[in-house]
């Protein structure tokens, strides 16, 4: 993956802001020179609205409009986001961006409610940096998105990031994390980040004690994800009173209120929760074992692999009051010959694994909607969702979602594939059946970790329903 893939993808995983950048300040006249400003004349809390709306330098220019402007963006709390500092900056000059989000961090009184500083090359500007970070603690910073535009990967951030205080909102991307051993970060304590419920870390080079201190640092997080992680930190340990969403590959500690999680990845044929270790193969799970909190989960599974199958089926017995199931088809050898992505070996599992399966509590008493994502008609795909089929007491829809890469003539074959499976009686009693498609290689963070969805991991658009394809 090359550097501009990953700004692509980082750049797609950030919050979004709340004003509109196709938007622009204008000014009209009127032939009746005496025409009433009556905008002029609204309160001041509902001008500061106005403003609070505008991109930063249509913000500033407000105070050109009138007298009664004048003072008005510098006493409505800051919105900034450097994409719109600079048109076309000087050919070559990685310094003029840095300055002109200094200039404006300078100019204004704060508070700062949203600030995103993702486009600007932060190597040799440790000075602007520092400074930036003591404005964001003193002037409250609320939201702070603060990316690095490699090269270097490894740009050190300063511990002073772990001083401001007031953030809710905090994405930091392509930065090595400070040391938070060293005597200049504050002590660990739910006083660092106490308002803190939403963090980001994106293609970040951390250790996992300065993962634990974050967390142990912020006990009100909601949101945690792990994005574009290359290695560091190797094991993500997860310990939260408050956390309710959490996107990563992880270690789960005690997160009782912890209710969509995903995607866990079968190729790493292990899950540790507390101090036990889920493996491929197990049956039994003991009590400590088990994160009930979880409603809505979505793995990623190889199913030509046996052991990643058995992975999956051990990873399930975990969740033992999940709702909404996930389950993403991942093939190593996506990049190479389109047919080969539609074939299945089997997995080299027996010809009565599938019958010889253990009860899984969820599946069979919890489980209401089975989404089987990049489904390619593979043996062992198909025996997993004949299991959910006679096993899924409560489930009233499955949704398989194709590839959109796949050829219409695949696309085809594959349909009739699937229509005896419609005519196999789920024990459900009745159950919907939908085709839908998507990019393989799509990724939608921000609905992933939108709280207020009820399940929020892509299901793709609709292809078929129940009638015009399954049960035709």
């Amino acid at each position: 993956m090359g550097l501009n893939d990953i700004l692509e993808q980082l750049y797609d995983c950030l919050p979004e802001p709340h004003f509109s950048s196709d938007a622009s300040l204008s000014a009209s006249t009127s032939n009746d020179g005496g025409a009433e400003d009556r905008i002029s004349a609204l309160p001041d809390d509902l001008l500061r609205n106005v403003v609070s709306r505008l991109t930063v330098k249509d913000a500033a220019r407000t105070a050109a409009l009138s007298s009664r402007w004048n003072g008005l963006w510098t006493s409505t709390p800051l919105v900034l986001e450097d994409r719109y500092l600079l048109i076309q900056p000087p050919a070559g000059d990685r310094s003029a961006l840095p300055a002109a989000v200094s200039r404006v961090l300078a100019s204004h009184a704060g508070p700062f409610r949203w600030v995103n500083l993702s486009r600007s090359f932060m190597d040799n500007q440790e000075e602007a940096l520092a400074n930036w970070l003591r404005l964001f603690a003193d002037k409250g910073v609320e939201t702070l998105v603060l990316v690095n535009r490699p090269w270097p990967l490894d740009v050190a951030l300063p511990e002073s990031i772990l001083r401001c205080s007031s953030l809710r909102r905090l994405y930091l991307g392509v930065w090595l994390f400070p040391d938070t051993s060293r005597p200049a970060a504050p002590p660990r304590g739910p006083d660092v980040f106490p308002r803190l419920q939403e963090l980001g870390i994106c293609h970040t080079i951390m250790r996992e004690r300065d993962l634990e201190y974050l967390l142990a640092c912020s006990p009100e997080l909601k949101i945690f994800a792990l994005i574009l992680s290359y290695g560091f930190p190797e094991r993500v340990p997860i310990t939260s009173n408050s956390l309710r969403c959490l996107l990563l590959w992880v270690k789960i500690g005690y997160a009782p209120k912890l209710t969509v999680l995903g995607y866990l990845d079968t190729a790493d044929h292990v899950l540790p929760i507390g101090n036990t270790t889920v493996k491929a193969g197990v049956t039994n799970v003991i009590p400590n074992a088990v994160v009930p909190s979880v409603k809505v989960l979505a793995l990623n599974v190889d199913f030509r692999v046996a052991e990643e199958v058995k992975t999956l089926l051990s990873f399930l017995r975990c969740f033992p009051q999940v709702e909404t199931l996930h389950v993403k088809s991942h093939n190593e050898d996506e990049n190479e010959d389109e047919e080969q992505d539609y074939k299945d070996t089997g997995g080299n599992l027996t010809s009565t694994f599938w019958q010889e399966v253990g009860p899984i509590e969820c599946v069979e008493s919890r489980v209401k909607k089975v989404v089987l994502d990049q489904f390619s008609m593979g043996d062992n795909e198909i025996e997993f969702l004949m299991l959910c089929k006679l096993r899924a007491k409560v489930m009233h829809k499955v949704v398989l979602v194709l590839p959109v890469e796949i050829s219409p003539e695949a696309l085809t074959e594959n349909i009739w594939k699937l229509l005896p499976l419609g005519s196999t009686k789920c024990v459900s009693g009745s159950c919907e059946f939908a085709l839908h498609t998507r990019p393989r290689f799509s990724c939608d963070y921000r609905g992933a970790s939108d709280l207020s969805l009820s399940d929020p991991f892509p299901e793709g658009i609709v292809l078929m329903d129940r009638e015009r394809s399954l049960r035709r």
